[in-house]
C-alpha cells in the first residue's frame, strides 16, 4: 500500500469541515475555499477562491495552487464541494500532488444527466423520471428544472407552465413529495461500509432558490426494505464507478420507496456530524480508504441525535466587531466582512435525545445568531453616532 500524506490541500466551497477532521488526524493542512472564514483560518493557512456559477472559479483556484509554497513530496489533495461544474481542474493537479478521492472522470460523469441516467437505468438503480424537454402543458403533476453541474440545491427550481428554459444546459425531473434523506459511507474502490443516514433540511424561503441545502439531522436507517434498496444502489455504484473514500447518496423515500436524486462522489457537508465519535476524524479514514483499506467497523454517530442548520442572510449585512459568538456556531465570517442577501452567514449545530428535540435548538439556536448580530450592529452604529 503507498504511504499516507502527511500534508493535504484541502479544496471545497467551503472547507471548514475537512479542515477540522483533517487537523484531528494529525496533517498538515492549507485550505482554498470560497470563504476563508474565521474557524477556517484558526485551523490552517486558507486562500480565498472567487466563485464562478455554483462552484469554484478553476482558474484562479489552478493558478492559486501553483503559487502555494514548496509542498512535502507526496502531499495530496482532498476535494469537496465546488469543483461539479469544472472536473477536469482536478486532472491538471494529479502531476504535482497526489489526489485522494475519485477520478476526475467519476465527477464528470455524475455531473452529465444523459449519462449518469443511462448508468442508473444499467444498475437498475430507481430514480424520478427526467426528461430533456419541457413537460406538457397538461400534464397534471409537478416537475423541477434542474442544472447540472451544481450543489447543495443550487439551480434547482420548479418548472410552471409558460417559463421558458435558460439557455444553459438543463434537464426536468418529475417532483416527488417525501423525507428527504442522505445515505453517507465511505469505500474502497469495491466494497462500502455505511457511516449513517440523514434527514436532509431544506431552506426554501427564496422563491427563486426553494431547495437550497438546510442542513441535515442524523437519522436511524428507514425500514428494512428501503434501507435494502438504497444499499444495493449504493454498492452498485461502487462496484461500476470504483467509488473511494468518502461519498454521499441523496435519496427521497416516496412512498416508502427510495428514488436517487443525487450521487455525490466526495465528503459532504453531513459528514461533520460524526466526527465527534470517530477517533482521528473521517478524513483520515478517508485517505486510507483511497489507499484500500476500510475501517473494520463504521463508527456510529453516538447515542445523541446531531444536526446542523444553515443559516442564509435574510438581508445584506456587515458583520460586526465584538460579536460573540457561540461555541457551537461553526464558519463564523470575518468581522467587517459583507454577507448579501441569501448568502450562506454561518452554521449552527446541535445534538440531543430526538430529532424534533435538535431540530427545535437549531431553529431556536439560529435565531439567536440573527439576535446577536442585528443587536451589535445596533451597538456599533449607536458608537458611530456617539462620537
Amino acid at each position: 500500500m503507498r504511504a499516507e500524506p502527511t500534508e493535504l490541500v484541502l479544496i471545497a466551497n467551503s472547507a471548514r469541515a475537512l479542515a477540522e477532521s483533517a487537523v484531528r488526524g494529525g496533517y498538515g493542512v492549507r485550505v482554498l475555499d470560497a470563504f476563508c472564514d474565521e474557524d477556517t483560518r484558526a485551523l490552517a493557512p486558507c486562500i480565498r477562491i472567487g466563485m464562478l456559477g455554483q462552484g469554484l472559479d478553476p482558474e484562479h483556484l489552478t493558478a492559486e495552487i501553483a503559487r502555494l509554497p514548496l509542498l512535502d513530496q507526496g502531499a495530496g489533495i482532498v476535494f469537496g464541494a465546488g469543483l461539479e461544474a469544472s472536473p477536469s481542474v482536478l486532472s491538471g493537479l494529479t502531476g504535482t500532488l497526489r489526489l485522494f478521492g475519485n477520478d476526475p472522470e467519476v465527477l464528470a460523469l455524475v455531473g452529465t444527466p444523459k449519462a449518469f441516467f443511462a448508468l442508473l437505468d444499467d444498475l437498475e438503480v430507481d430514480y424520478p423520471e427526467s426528461r430533456w424537454d419541457p413537460p406538457d402543458a397538461d400534464d397534471p403533476m409537478p416537475w423541477l428544472i434542474k442544472m447540472p453541474g451544481g450543489c447543495g440545491g443550487l439551480g434547482v427550481r420548479p418548472w410552471r407552465v409558460g417559463d421558458r428554459p435558460p439557455g444553459d444546459p438543463h434537464y426536468f425531473q418529475r417532483f416527488l413529495a417525501g423525507r428527504l434523506m442522505s445515505l453517507l459511507f465511505i469505500a474502497d474502490g469495491e466494497i462500502l461500509a455505511v457511516i449513517g443516514y440523514n434527514r436532509l433540511l431544506v431552506e426554501s424561503s427564496d422563491p427563486d432558490l426553494p431547495f437550497l441545502y438546510g442542513g441535515a439531522i442524523t437519522q436511524t436507517a428507514p425500514d428494512e426494505a428501503a434501507r435494502s434498496s438504497i444499499e444495493r444502489a449504493a454498492a452498485t455504484l461502487v462496484g461500476a464507478l470504483g467509488l473511494r473514500g468518502v461519498n454521499n447518496l441523496d435519496f427521497i423515500l416516496h412512498d416508502g420507496r427510495p428514488f436517487l436524486l443525487e450521487l455525490n462522489p466526495r465528503p459532504s457537508a453531513t459528514l461533520a456530524l460524526y466526527e465527534g465519535s470517530c477517533e482521528g476524524g473521517w478524513i483520515g479514514h478517508h485517505i486510507r480508504a483511497c489507499l484500500g483499506t476500510l475501517p473494520d467497523v463504521a463508527p456510529g454517530s453516538g447515542i445523541d441525535v446531531s444536526g446542523q442548520q444553515v443559516i442564509y442572510a435574510p438581508h445584506d449585512l456587515r458583520i460586526p466587531s465584538g460579536l460573540c459568538w457561540p461555541d457551537w456556531c461553526r464558519d463564523r465570517p470575518v468581522a467587517g466582512s459583507q454577507v448579501d442577501r441569501g448568502a450562506p452567514l454561518c452554521t449552527v449545530m446541535a445534538s440531543g435525545p430526538s430529532d424534533a428535540e435538535v431540530e427545535v435548538q437549531l431553529s431556536l439556536r439560529s435565531c439567536d445568531i440573527l439576535a446577536r448580530i442585528g443587536n451589535t450592529q445596533e451597538a456599533d452604529t449607536g458608537s458611530e453616532l456617539a462620537t
